[in-house]
């Protein structure tokens, strides 16, 4: 009963409930031996699921528990402390469970799939070893905490007894010199010092958190790898270590640690140091996050199940530790507190994209059973080669582009002439040698395929066009094949275009039709490809359009003398007949007639006497009679009959009397005394002068 007075008491607090277990995995699996088990269906299928949950103290409790599938029933078969039993392989899909301190015998499971087994015993494996150090942990304490007169050993005489005291005063001297320079005590600081350094203690001294900005940092990030890379922004504090770093990275982005090379200020950091110790302070700061392959970076794919284990029951940890505790035990190096990590706003890409995006990379599928080339040790913050103009790594000077981003490297860069490369080093340069050498011998197949499909191509007589294109003259459509490409200018036409064009042509040679407001084709068919687009008679015709033309743009041409002969020559200045190659006719350059049996004499003297009574004889002697009044032909001065120069020098001879006869002059070119004699004739470059203002100096 209460006091009078007294204030009513306060209703009791409402306990709050535990929170449920955590279940881990879950796996189907076969019970072959399924011992004092409750009858379970013909089947004897299970549904294994592993689960934590908060315990006492700190720690978790890990139980193992087999249910009965969900089609019969889902009902809960039994469930197992993992303190209380032992676990163990038997093959990749059997699997063997003994209770401890039981004599039932052992159960064993059989998976379907190896892969699954193999993924289960990865998270039981974990799970066994954090509580066998939880119960190491726990004896050590209870051992520690026992008083020597309870009937245990002194510190003197327990070896162990000993290790831990001097553990502890170790501990105080750590903390003492950690207090002694917090407060400015250089003294205290001093003989801490010393004393740690008396007994060789391995130290590791690292500042508080409160020594830095509290401040989130909005870091960018490239990443990339040999083939691939993306960008993303990721918030960390001044303090976040490398290793926290690498850490985060794995458990939002699935990159373990051993592939991370982050590069930061032109340093490839390592684990103990902070971003902040690198130059990250603010908000935009850049680092650069390299990812090598699983191969290069020795990891296995057990290694990096087991891990990503461990990364998945420490997240399970710090979302079911209410007292928000530090976890204490753990095999991986302890994670930040995930407080504003992500992406900017209004950033593009999301985790989900950007790790979807990432799984291209080598890191996913270069799990192999090919021989690891040996480790090769991380070069130091600052070794000697040149600087990435883009990530500012430093790469080997030998090295033709970033090994990080694969960079060029600088054009302007010169090798030590002292630098001597390395085993590997030189392997990747041997490497490379090769590799040029099989690109060099790949493009000289290549050429020589091309040039033999050139070769082909250029025996063909027509080159058909391979896809559908309009023709530039009837603006049809041409089906592939229908078509012809012209060789020397590559326009395209149909063939009956092409074939109208050649039959129309006044030209010998038939231009390409191609014409459009600001460009004509120069190009021109050639011989093979008009022969072939038309028919032998149109050819033909085509022929003999184009001789006609010749013959009459050519000078010097002579067209035989015989009624409907086509016959025709190109005649030289040393010529005076020509005997067409189709009537046989024997045709006088001189008289432009035909005159055989009789000298050009004669045949003028015939002519003379036929022009009285023939009307052709008549307009061919004054034809002659006008040549010689305009200075196209004269008298021969011994012979008098008339000759003509058909082309070439001044010089010219008589065909009947053979006498020498010079042009301009219209006289002899020699005196009485025949060549050689300058008494008389044209008397040309005697005393230097020529015969006539007219004169070639040509005889």
């Amino acid at each position: 009963m209460a006091l009078p007075g007294a204030p009513a008491p306060a209703p009791a607090a409402a306990p709050v409930p535990p929170p449920p277990p955590t279940v881990l995995m879950a796996v189907r699996a076969g019970l072959a031996r399924p011992s004092r088990l409750p009858p379970l269906p013909a089947a004897a299928a299970l549904r294994l699921h592993l689960s934590v949950e908060p315990a006492a103290g700190g720690q978790r409790r890990f139980r193992l528990g087999l249910r009965q599938p969900e089609a019969a029933g889902g009902a809960n078969v039994a469930e197992y402390d993992l303190k209380d039993i032992s676990y163990k392989v038997r093959s990749p899909t059997c699997h063997e469970l003994t209770v401890l301190g039981s004599s039932d015998e052992p159960m064993v499971f059989n998976f379907e799939e190896e892969r699954e087994a193999q993924k289960w015993w990865t998270i039981v494996s974990s799970s066994l070893r954090e509580v066998q150090k939880a119960s190491d942990s726990t004896l050590a304490s209870q051992a520690s905490s026992l008083p020597a007169a309870a009937g245990g050993v002194s510190a003197d005489q327990d070896p162990e007894a000993a290790l831990s005291l001097e553990l502890s005063e170790k501990e105080d001297l750590a903390l003492h010199l950690a207090q002694a320079i917090e407060y400015g005590d250089e003294e205290v600081a001093s003989q801490c010092a010393v004393a740690l350094a008396r007994q060789q203690a391995t130290l590791s001294i690292l500042l508080k958190e409160s020594n830095y900005p509290t401040d989130d940092i909005s870091m960018k990030v490239g990443v990339e790898d040999a083939t691939s890379s993306a960008s993303i922004t990721i918030r960390v504090r001044a303090h976040t270590t490398i290793a926290t770093l690498k850490q985060q990275v794995f458990q939002d982005y699935g990159f373990h640690p051993l592939v991370q090379r982050w590069i930061i200020g032109q340093c490839l950091c390592v684990d103990e140091r902070t971003v902040s110790s690198y130059g990250i302070r603010k908000d935009g700061d850049t680092a650069f996050l390299y990812l090598l392959s699983a191969k290069m970076a020795e990891l296995t794919e057990q290694r990096y199940e087991e891990d990503q284990a461990q990364v998945m029951l420490s997240s399970t940890s710090s979302l079911t530790d209410a007292a928000g505790e530090r976890r204490k035990y753990n095999t991986l190096p302890n994670m930040s507190p995930k407080k504003g990590w992500g992406n900017e706003a209004g950033r593009k890409m999301d985790i989900g994209e950007i790790s979807q995006h990432l799984d291209t990379l080598q890191i996913g599928d270069l799990f192999s059973a090919q021989p690891k080339p040996a480790a090769t040790s991380l070069p130091s913050p600052v070794p000697a080669g040149w600087s990435c103009p883009k990530c500012t790594f430093i790469n080997k000077p030998t090295r033709p582009g970033c090994e990080m981003c694969s960079t060029d490297r600088p054009e302007d860069y010169v090798v030590p002439g002292s630098y001597k490369p390395d085993e590997t080093e030189l392997w990747r340069m041997q490497q490379e040698q090769e590799g040029i050498l099989q690109y060099q011998q790949a493009l000289e197949a290549e050429r020589l395929k091309n040039f033999q499909q050139l070769l082909q191509l250029e025996e063909e007589v027509l080159v058909p066009n391979r896809e559908v294109l309009e023709c530039r003259i009837c603006y049809q459509r041409v089906a592939p094949g229908e078509g012809v490409l012209l060789r020397e200018c590559l326009h395209n036409f149909c063939r009956e275009c092409l074939r109208q064009v050649i039959n129309y042509s006044e030209e010998p040679e038939v231009a390409c039709p191609f014409r459009d407001d600001s460009y004509a084709c120069s190009s021109h068919l050639q011989e093979r490809e008009i022969r072939a687009l038309v028919s032998p008679e149109e050819y033909r015709r085509f022929l003999e359009r184009s001789l006609v033309l010749a013959e009459r743009r050519s000078q010097n041409s002579f067209h035989c003398k015989t009624t409907d002969c086509r016959g025709w020559c190109i005649y030289e200045d040393s010529v005076n007949e020509f005997r067409c190659p189709i009537c046989q006719a024997l045709n006088c350059l001189l008289c432009k007639a035909i005159h055989e049996g009789k000298n050009c004499r004669q045949y003028q003297d015939d002519l003379q006497v036929q022009a009285q009574n023939d009307s052709a004889a008549r307009q061919t002697n004054d034809m002659l009679q006008t040549l010689v009044q305009i200075g196209e032909a004269m008298h021969c001065p011994t012979c008098l009959i008339i000759v003509q120069k058909k082309d070439g020098c001044d010089w010219i001879r008589c065909t009947v009397c053979q006498t020498e006869i010079c042009w301009v002059t219209k006289g002899p070119r020699w005196g009485p005394g025949g060549p050689g004699d300058t008494s008389g004739g044209c008397r040309c470059n005697v005393n230097g002068q020529r015969c006539h203002p007219r004169c070639q100096n040509c005889h």
